[in-house]
């Protein structure tokens, strides 16, 4: 392609710019999309705050359609659905990984947040907290130039996962790949082989997901998709609270700021015979919300902590208490696969009856990013998406 296209660009601290920024020519093994949408993923609320290295553009959770492809893209780029053409919608795996380091070597092609020399679509490397090095620069001024979301157009480098969307799918659920299948995966931890003496995921389980954020709403879709007895959320904002429980069908909803940690203990004692959760999604990104979380888990029981992904504040944590006497099976997730998001793609085909849409609670354009990326703290936020005409 000639010529340029507008982009929101990250430039500095809370600083998001409108650019033109120069398209590139379609190499015979990658492809260019125009984006339809791109979701507001809580890591860009995070990073939109610091100071870029490079000007950047953000956004990584994205569905876009085809326009240009290189003569071998069907061989370079890996689709789940089928083989590509020009005019198809797609979304995609953001992670693209070395797969010649020693962590890519054990754990396989696409395991994110453990190649020690990785690409993200939408986030420079800088802010991968990894100890290796990056494989291509985030820059806007080095070829291919749009490498993030919030931009018209997207480039679509060799070794990407992809899939092809559904024709009776909106481009705005379609761009929750991303975070549903983080989802996904936060469920997936806390499964064991049926039948064994930990084995606390299962149809007769009472599941606590602390946090009432995108991931707390889908997390809780997930585990009532896959059949437990009992969901409770917990959270602070009554607004995302009802929206979650719309959702994932929960069966009950709890907020710390109107109820005390007495009250909302004997709120699950009460679905499970006073023992306690049998599972926990810790999915609220502070530190007080582990420690507190722990107070809620039974006896042989599973904590799966995904809030805490970004860097936190220490906090106590007793092991003779809080883990042998337990018998507490903990775990921690930053890793997800292609694997994990084929299966969150196919959680997203059920957009109808969780309500997904209602998840975006702000949607703007690139020209407005930077309005609701500050709107983000407001009560009734939820995520945001940027549409594109």
């Amino acid at each position: 392609m000639r010529g340029t296209c507008k982009a929101a660009v990250w430039c500095g601290e809370k600083d998001i710019r409108v650019m033109d920024v120069k398209l590139p020519e379609c190499k015979d093994d990658g492809m260019i999309i125009k984006v339809n949408a791109t979701s507001i993923c809580g890591t860009d609320l995070h990073v939109y705050t610091h100071k870029p290295a490079i000007p950047t553009i953000l956004g990584h959770e994205i569905c876009g359609t085809i326009v240009e492809m290189g003569k071998n893209a069907n061989k370079t780029i890996k689709c789940f659905t089928g083989e590509m053409k020009v005019g198809d919608r797609i979304n995609l795996y953001p992670w693209i990984t070395c797969g010649t380091c020693v962590n890519c070597l054990e754990y396989g092609v696409g395991a994110s947040g453990l190649c020690e020399n990785s690409f993200v679509y939408g986030l420079p490397y800088e802010e991968l907290g990894m100890g290796g090095r990056a494989v291509m620069s985030s820059s806007i001024e080095e070829a291919p130039y749009i490498k993030g979301g919030f931009s018209e157009y997207l480039y679509i480098l060799p070794g990407t996962f992809i899939w092809q969307v559904p024709d009776d799918m909106p481009d705005s659920i379609a761009s929750l790949l991303d975070p549903m299948s983080v989802a996904m995966r936060t469920v997936e931890l806390a499964q064991r082989t049926p039948g064994v003496f930990e084995d606390s995921f299962n149809l007769n389980s009472t599941v606590l997901v602390n946090g009432d954020g995108q991931i707390g709403a889908l997390t809780a879709a997930c585990a009532r998709t896959l059949g437990v007895k009992n969901i409770i959320i917990s959270g602070g904002r009554w607004e995302r609270l009802e929206l979650a429980k719309k959702i994932s069908g929960a069966d009950c909803i709890m907020n710390y700021h109107d109820q005390s940690l007495e009250e909302r203990k004997e709120i699950v004692n009460s679905y499970t015979n006073g023992k306690g959760a049998d599972v926990i999604f810790q999915c609220a990104g502070t530190a007080n919300a582990f420690r507190e979380a722990i107070s809620f888990l039974k006896a042989v029981g599973t904590f799966v902590e995904a809030g805490n992904i970004a860097e936190s504040v220490p906090v106590s944590f007793d092991p003779a208490r809080d883990l042998c006497c337990k018998h507490a099976t903990y775990v921690g997730m930053s890793v997800n696969t292609p694997n994990t998001f084929n299966k969150g793609f196919q959680m997203l085909r059920k957009w109808r009856e969780l309500h997904l849409e209602e998840l975006f609670t702000h949607r703007c354009t690139i020209d407005t990013l930077l309005d609701t990326l500050n709107e983000s703290k407001s009560p009734s936020y939820m995520k945001g998406l940027v549409e594109f005409k």
